[in-house]
């Protein structure tokens, strides 16, 4: 065979092995996103009133000092958080008693209907922080609001951040915003092993590639002398 065909059959077998050793190790063109990234940032707020609410209905309570609003879901001027997002949302109330004998409640308010009475009471000089959590799934466009009922009582100061409302976004289709998912019956689900399977058949793929590519070199090398 002339050193012309030796040479012609060695570049093709050296393409097909260099062929396979690409496919066994393909490149991602694109990273990957979850889809709570591909969605935005973030959604959370925090705010506090500055002040007394002292015995009368306040529906909704406007809490006058933001702190964080990530998101820029909650409205200072009304005291209303519009979900920009469905999703499931945890939001927490918390209030400083008065002292004194006080009925105290208050509501999560969701689009207008009762949704958790949050009741505390405390006798003579005693004041206590109460605090309540709410969590539940909102469409986009759900408002949420805190209503005080008649014969409550809370205060704060200027900066004591005693009387706040706060919420946050946990998870939105189907992703939670720590990286896992909701919805599949698990609190705890176990890692896949399909991953660590590509992994090794991948690289036995890698290896034998390079190992064609090595002999056919050689081949070419004692067939040239």
């Amino acid at each position: 065979m002339s050193s012309t065909k030796i040479c012609c059959v060695c570049v093709l077998v050296t393409g097909l092995c260099v062929t396979s050793l690409v496919g066994a190790n393909p490149v991602e063109l694109m990273p990957r996103q979850t889809a709570a990234k591909q969605q935005g940032a973030a959604v959370l707020f925090y705010v506090a009133y500055q002040g007394s609410l002292r015995d009368m209905e306040i529906d909704p309570i406007v809490f006058n000092q933001v702190v964080v609003n990530q998101g820029s879901a909650y409205d200072n001027d009304t005291g209303v958080f519009t979900a920009p997002v469905s999703g499931i949302y945890q939001y927490v109330f918390a209030a400083q008693l008065c002292r004194g004998n006080h009925n105290n409640v208050w509501y999560f308010m969701v689009n207008g209907e009762r949704r958790t009475a949050c009741h505390a009471q405390v006798s003579g000089g005693d004041t206590t922080l109460n605090t309540c959590y709410c969590m539940e799934e909102l469409k986009k466009g759900d408002k949420v609001w805190v209503k005080q009922n008649v014969g409550s009582c809370a205060w704060a100061s200027t900066i004591s951040k005693t009387i706040t409302f706060s919420g946050v976004l946990l998870a939105s289709e189907g992703v939670s915003t720590l990286g896992g998912k909701y919805g599949s019956g698990s609190s705890c689900p176990l890692p896949s092993l399909g991953h660590k399977r590509d992994m090794v058949s991948s690289a036995v793929g890698r290896r034998a590639s390079l190992s064609c590519v090595a002999v056919t070199l050689l081949l070419c090398c004692l067939l040239l002398d």
